[in-house]
């Protein structure tokens, strides 16, 4: 607290403009939780891709991107949704084989009660019963291959989501993401 205050206030020399007034303090953004806007997920998830296709992180893999014309809005933070979108399509460009992958988008009912969701369906990819288990406790516990998954999982609680991962029954990996519900537009 004192260092702060000497840094702030100018008391103990150590900051100011050099003509004895108190250097004024940096604004610190709030850590109590993402800023939540209406974010257009079906443009994040073109943004995304064109971001890994720029970096060569998917490169000549098949990706086959599913959206709809129009603008699919959530009640979510931005930068997280952008690192979850990033993070489970680079997961599923690690572990793409020839079958490539396939994202789809669909957006949310017509009345706000349900958000829209979005599926990663990675056919060449496995992934055994512990490290599935693994994924929804920590990404602490899981190989360094699918810590991406779970670190998406924990960015989209975060945000009021839910990540679900299920397995093909010899293989493949399909990540179902439901976003926040938008609300009602107008009533």
């Amino acid at each position: 607290m004192s260092a702060a205050r000497d840094w702030v206030g100018r008391t103990s020399g150590e900051a100011g403009d050099g003509v004895g007034h108190p250097a004024r303090a940096p604004r610190l953004e709030s850590v109590e939780g993402p800023d939540f806007h209406q974010v257009d997920v079906a443009a994040l998830m073109r943004e995304s891709m064109e971001l890994l296709e720029a970096a060569r992180r998917i490169h000549g893999i098949a990706v086959n991107l599913e959206l709809p014309d129009e603008a699919v809005l959530a009640r979510t933070g931005l930068r997280r949704t952008r690192q979850v979108l990033l993070l489970l399509l680079a997961h599923a460009a690690d572990l793409a084989g020839e079958s490539g992958v396939r994202v789809s988008l669909d957006p949310p009912d017509d009345f706000g009660d349900v958000g829209p969701r979005f599926q990663v369906v990675t056919p060449d990819a496995h992934l055994s019963e512990r490290e599935l288990r693994a994924v929804f406790l920590s990404p602490m516990l899981v190989g360094p291959t699918h810590r991406r998954l779970a670190r998406a999982r924990e960015l989209v609680e975060s945000v009021g989501g839910t990540l679900d991962v299920v397995r093909g029954a010899e293989s493949g990996l399909t990540v179902t993401v439901e976003l926040p519900a938008p609300g009602l537009a107008c009533w």
